[in-house]
């Protein structure tokens, strides 16, 4: 027969792992799951404010300002809010949670999604009306971005209008004879160096079998390849 202070210790122990697998239930929730959230206003093209009065910060791009000197990147900025606008406001969002959960202005940051699938950094990316901004640890998404991003360059979508031809942007990987190492197109490394300098890679499988190695900025964002 169990003695009560034994039960007392069962019953101590018991809610305590109780109590843990609850943490590491959330813990995990936190950072796999998604989390439904409701927008209240949006404030620019990539970001906006919930229902409890957080802001929101969208992971990994970065919309046009609607305040600046320049009428072009007003108008831009602009652009990028009511597209936002038309896709979010009042409505329940899903907020996928990356590695780092608060940006440098303290808001809330993840990736949104509608309830018909919609993923609203992607959209705004593709639509051109932000640029990608993928900072470690949020890299999740980061070469899904990037082809989306390049794609929206390619057909001068919103902001990229403007932008001169760049012929840089027809070839997936760039490399550099000199040094080996490869780049994204849109790297600004690349401006200056001659074309007889360059080799083009239609992947990085491609530039890797040729020897190359990647630049810092794409061993940064795909640290799980092997090089």
């Amino acid at each position: 027969m169990i003695s009560s202070k034994n039960k007392i210790r069962f019953l101590i122990r018991f809610n305590i792992l109780i109590g843990l697998l609850a943490f590491s239930s959330l813990s995990h929730a936190a950072q796999n799951d998604r989390q439904a959230a409701v927008v209240k206003e949006v404030l620019e093209g990539s970001r906006v404010r919930l229902a409890g009065g957080q802001t929101l910060s969208y992971a990994g791009i970065q919309a046009p300002p609607m305040q600046s000197m320049i009428p072009l990147v007003r108008e831009y900025g602009q652009a990028s809010f009511s597209f936002n606008k038309a896709l979010v406001e009042g409505k329940t969002i899903q907020v996928e949670w990356g590695a780092q959960i608060r940006d440098e202005r303290n808001n809330l940051l993840g990736y949104v999604f509608l309830d018909d699938g919609t993923f609203v950094n992607e959209a705004l990316l593709k639509a051109g009306h932000a640029k990608r901004r993928v900072e470690p640890p949020n890299i999740r998404y980061a070469e899904r971005f990037r082809q989306v991003e390049l794609e929206a360059r390619r057909q001068k979508q919103g902001l990229w209008r403007e932008e001169p031809d760049n012929p840089y942007l027809k070839s997936e990987f760039i490399g550099e004879k000199s040094t080996k190492v490869y780049y994204y197109p849109t790297s600004p490394e690349l401006e200056g160096i001659p074309e007889a300098h360059l080799a083009h890679f239609r992947t990085r499988m491609d530039a890797i079998a040729a020897g190359f190695k990647p630049c810092a900025t794409c061993r940064d964002e795909n640290p799980s390849d092997d090089y």
